[in-house]
């Protein structure tokens, strides 16, 4: 097999594809967050923040006195505390000024802040680190402020703030934890893409194998891949493909051997007869040997046998050839196959006789019905009997019996027995075959037809007329000794 070309492999065009897929997912999902996720996120925000600051602004209106000290601490981080992993800031002023943020520690930076809102800028001058060690933020913004009020007196203010801080070190599409986890994603991505993408290329470089195994004439080889996937199912597809194909080949070469078998046949069927007639007639014209008129007279039977011979073998190839290309139409109708049987035997029942033959007729039925070709069935029932008066020694004994097939309610059977030498087990099968005689009946001529050595297509052209109407034509050992062949038809439906 060829190997792929340098740059053409499909591993490396999928691998590209998944790299690019990769990237573009990456960017997707980044626009994604910018445009869509994050909006969402700050939407929600404010609008916990809202409901805490209103809470809050409830719970201190609610109390007796204005939380100091501790207690104003630990309520401002409870309801901090509600915010999840990442809480803004809650933020208390008093109506004297005094700030208290939770966190604690915040109130410089919002020394600044005016009573009526707005978002502060950094601090003037340099109000120094906060508790924590950390710098001011930049900017920050106010996602709700509620006025605590207690009948008409306003007592303060609660809000709810976020410092807003520029991405440190990723850039605005991404958070630091997640370029610690983009790395490890890519590259475990990357190797179960190529992993994958080389699963895949091995799998259609099977079926590329067995493509060129087939152009090369190897039908046996087979992919067996079950996966059940679109791969699999083309590599089954291909394996069912191969196998019919074999298949037609196995049956191309059958039938190109029984043809040249066949033409082996016919001629030496059709050079037997010939020869006998050229050496016949060779003889009468040959003025040198010695004649009488009686011998002459035998030498033109002679010729007058081979001829009928060959006339016959002529006759029963075309008829066969007719039947097995279908161009032979059967005119079917209604017909009692018993009646036929009775009728035929009425007609041969004289040859027997002079044959030394007994001829036996022995129905289970008084009726048969069947839907076929009177004249095709008669000429069936005809070819068994010839073929019984050739190969049935004299004093033999020919039996047909005609009843249901057993097991079987709408099929009749006809058996022609005889108690002839019969034929091995192994040559039954070959009974059918143009131009076979069995070993038992090679050289051998029954009673009934000393000098008609048949065409030896007479069970072929039975086998083809009862297979045209549905039917099946076997043959069998008797016991102790003998053939029977068994001819099975479809009863008339009722």
């Amino acid at each position: 097999m060829r190997g792929a070309r340098p740059g053409r492999s499909l591993f490396w065009t999928v691998a590209g594809l998944f790299l690019l897929a990769l990237v573009l997912g990456t960017l997707a999902q980044a626009l994604v967050t910018i445009a869509v996720l994050r909006p969402l996120e700050a939407r929600d925000t404010r609008a916990r923040a809202e409901l805490e600051a209103s809470s809050l602004a409830s719970e201190i209106a609610a109390t007796p006195r204005l939380p100091e000290g501790s207690e104003l601490d630990t309520l401002l981080l409870r309801h901090r505390g509600e915010f999840g992993p990442r809480p803004p800031w809650v933020v208390w002023r008093a109506r004297d000024g005094r700030i208290v943020t939770a966190p604690p520690g915040r109130e410089r930076v919002l020394e600044r802040l005016s009573p009526e809102g707005g978002s502060p800028g950094p601090p003037s001058g340099s109000p120094g680190r906060p508790p924590g060690g950390r710098e001011p933020e930049n900017r920050i913004e106010v996602l709700a402020r509620r006025s605590v009020v207690r009948g008409s007196e306003v007592l303060g203010e609660v809000m709810i703030l976020r410092p807003v801080r520029p991405p440190e070190g990723t850039g605005f599409l991404l958070s630091r934890n997640s370029l610690l986890f983009l790395p490890i994603a890519m590259v475990v991505s990357v190797i179960a893409g190529l992993v994958m993408v080389r699963l895949l290329v091995g799998r259609l470089r099977a079926l590329e194998l067995l493509a060129t195994r087939v152009t090369e004439g190897d039908l046996s080889v087979r992919i067996a891949d079950r996966s059940g996937d679109e791969i699999g199912g083309l590599a089954e597809q291909l394996d069912q493909m191969t196998e019919r194909i074999a298949e037609a080949r196995e049956q191309i070469e059958t039938n190109e051997r029984q043809r040249r078998q066949l033409f082996a046949d016919i001629t030496h069927e059709l050079a037997t007869p010939l020869t006998s007639i050229r050496g016949y007639a060779e003889t009468l014209l040959d003025s040198r040997v010695p004649m009488s008129e009686d011998e002459r007279t035998r030498y033109l039977h002679g010729v007058m046998d081979e001829a009928r011979r060959l006339d016959r073998l002529i006759r029963d190839l075309f008829e066969l050839a007719r039947l097995e290309a279908g161009a032979a139409p059967l005119a079917k109708e209604p017909l009692d196959w018993a009646a036929l049987c009775r009728n035929t035997i009425d007609r041969f029942s004289p040859r027997f006789r002079d044959a030394r033959l007994g001829l036996v007729w022995r129905p289970a039925l008084a009726e048969a019905w069947i839907e076929a070709d009177g004249h095709r069935i008669e000429e069936v029932l005809e070819n068994l009997l010839v073929n019984a008066l050739r190969y049935v020694p004299a004093g033999g004994t020919v039996e047909l019996s005609l009843g249901r097939v057993a097991g079987s309610a709408d099929r009749f059977a006809l058996t022609v027995g005889d108690d002839g030498p019969g034929l091995p087990p192994e040559e039954l099968p070959h009974v059918f075959e143009r131009f076979y005689r069995g070993a038992g009946a090679q050289g051998t001529q029954g009673a009934g037809a000393p000098d008609d050595r048949g065409s030896g297509l007479g069970l072929a052209i039975v086998r083809e007329i009862v297979e045209r109407h549905g039917g099946s034509a076997r043959a069998e050992p008797r016991d102790p000794r003998g053939l029977a062949i068994i001819v099975e038809l479809p009863g008339r439906a009722a």
